[in-house]
């Protein structure tokens, strides 16, 4: 990769860093930001919110083997390398496969919703804590960071299981350090349509941000790691949504609006960071500059097992960037 070349002389070695985000619970893609620092040489990794998925598939216990829903689909599987299988694929598209009773099946579906809501953080939380574990296997001994946050859509336990994990670095609402920059970290949103569990009002993420930069040592040499990118910056160009959570139209269309922070934006113009990442839209993958300041989302497929990611190598107050889709 030739744009990330030393070049001649006795310049300042550049630190490369790997930005992913919005993965949403799909295994694969998990084992492809771990693998990012061996692949892309990367000294630094930075998961930027939205790691956990929102689906339990039930593996139906019956006589010899497992009676399961899937896509629409009813299959019975038996033998273990055919459960095993199909296990794969569940977590795969982002979904957690749990191996259950008939009892089990009928005690779940008589919970409150509240209730069923608790069970499942608890289902979620059980493989999240085995991704924690298995990023300590493939980092551990390293002298990289490997810095992790939730996003909006992340439940409660998620923030506490990055806090608790050896394997990962937790940053939200932190300011870090690595390598002669510094990071600033926010995975909440502003308010959106979904009512999702991590969501502030504007002021309060410009209040937060803003504590936390202005400790910064040197905003020259800062990264801002904010989950929902600046307002109208088309990194955050989605389709707009009315008050059903359905598509509004523009002729044949949907019609497309920008959804990003407000406070995002201005605190993006006040500091002038050397580099800003997000993700949350999906859609919207791209770089744009906000006065000297880097503004990249590499967007999510995850729903397709391909890892939408950017290598970026930073070398004093420069900065070059590779969007990576594989």
């Amino acid at each position: 990769m030739a744009l990330f070349g030393l070049g001649k002389g006795n310049r300042e070695k550049p630190v490369r860093l790997f930005y992913a985000s919005d993965i949403h619970g799909t295994e694969v893609l998990w084992r492809k930001f771990l693998n990012a620092a061996k692949s892309y040489d990367a000294d630094v990794l930075v998961m930027g919110g939205d790691l956990t998925g929102k689906a339990v598939i039930p593996l139906v216990e019956k006589d010899d083997g497992y009676e399961v829903e899937l896509f629409g689909e009813r299959q019975w599987i038996t033998g273990e390398e055919k459960v095993a299988e199909l296990e794969r694929q569940v977590r795969g598209k982002g979904m957690y496969p749990h191996r259950m009773s008939a009892a089990e099946v009928e005690r779940v579906a008589a919970l409150t919703e509240d209730e069923r809501e608790e069970w499942f953080a608890e289902v979620m939380l059980d493989t999240f804590n085995q991704w924690l574990d298995l990023a300590g296997e493939r980092l551990g001994g390293s002298e990289g960071h490997c810095f992790v946050m939730p996003g909006n859509d992340d439940p409660p336990g998620v923030a506490e299981a990055i806090e608790r994990s050896g394997g990962v670095e937790a940053c939200d609402g932190k300011l870090v350090e690595f390598d002669g920059y510094s990071m600033v970290s926010l995975g909440y949103s502003n308010p959106t349509p979904f009512d999702s569990p991590r969501e502030l009002p504007e002021d309060e993420i410009h209040d937060r941000v803003s504590a936390l930069a202005d400790a910064a040592p040197d905003i020259s040499r800062c990264v801002f790691n904010l989950h929902v990118p600046p307002y109208d910056s088309q990194l955050d160009t989605a389709p707009e949504l009315d008050e059903n959570l359905q598509v509004v139209m523009a002729g044949s269309e949907p019609k497309q609006i920008p959804v990003g922070s407000t406070a995002v934006r201005e605190l993006i113009e006040e500091y002038q960071p050397l580099l800003a990442l997000h993700g949350h839209v999906h859609e919207s993958a791209g770089a744009t500059r906000i006065g000297r300041t880097l503004c990249i989302n590499p967007g999510s497929d995850y729903h397709t097992g391909r890892i939408s990611g950017c290598l970026i190598a930073l070398r004093g107050e420069d900065v070059k960037h590779q969007f990576i889709n594989g």
